[in-house]
């Protein structure tokens, strides 16, 4: 009985030394924080105007055509690259790029990545946006200068990707480019 008494005991402190609230870095930004769309431009009449969306359960992002259902960001700026975080809803939701290769990265979410958190056979980056006149671009040291943002058709959508403007692609892509608005 004794020991088991002991045991409680030892639980609880470790039970009582764990934080009572959630850290800062895992609640939504604070009021008054600048929040941002990404719209489409395009030459194709179909897509221009559309905004990214996250369809409900989804990781990959699409376009869509409806505001409201326009994914909305935030962002923070990683100070020795000057390179930027696009996060969605809180700070451990993060864009990020993922692919089985350079060619062809999609646009997806990504919960508190990490090196550890890449899949087997793809390549991911994230934090490696850049803001250049209100338009979202890419900076990871790559020296290809036809890098571009496309839409991907997927059936009767169309998912965002980022394709590296060289390399041959059987996906369907058109250029796109993703202008950033304040919400």
């Amino acid at each position: 009985m004794r020991s088991f008494f002991i045991a409680a005991a030892a639980l609880c402190s470790i039970v009582s030394a764990a934080p009572a609230a959630i850290p800062d870095s895992l609640v939504p930004p604070p009021p008054g924080t600048a929040l941002f769309r990404l719209q489409a431009k395009s030459t194709v009449t179909a897509l221009n105007g559309q905004y990214v969306t996250l369809k409900t359960g989804a990781t990959q992002y699409s376009l869509g055509t409806a505001l409201a259902s326009a994914a909305q960001f935030f962002y923070d700026q990683y100070p020795p690259t000057g390179t930027y975080s696009f996060r969605n809803s809180d700070d451990t939701r993060q864009l990020a790029l993922q692919g089985p290769n350079g060619v062809l990265l999609n646009l997806i979410e990504v919960v508190n990545p990490s090196s550890s958190s890449i899949p087997g056979g793809q390549l991911m980056e994230w934090g490696t946006f850049t803001i250049e006149g209100s338009v979202l671009g890419v900076n990871d040291g790559s020296t290809l200068k036809n890098r571009t943002f496309v839409a991907v058709k997927q059936g009767t959508g169309y998912d965002v990707a980022f394709y590296d403007g060289v390399s041959n692609t059987t996906a369907a892509v058109t250029p796109i480019t993703l202008s950033i608005l304040k919400v």
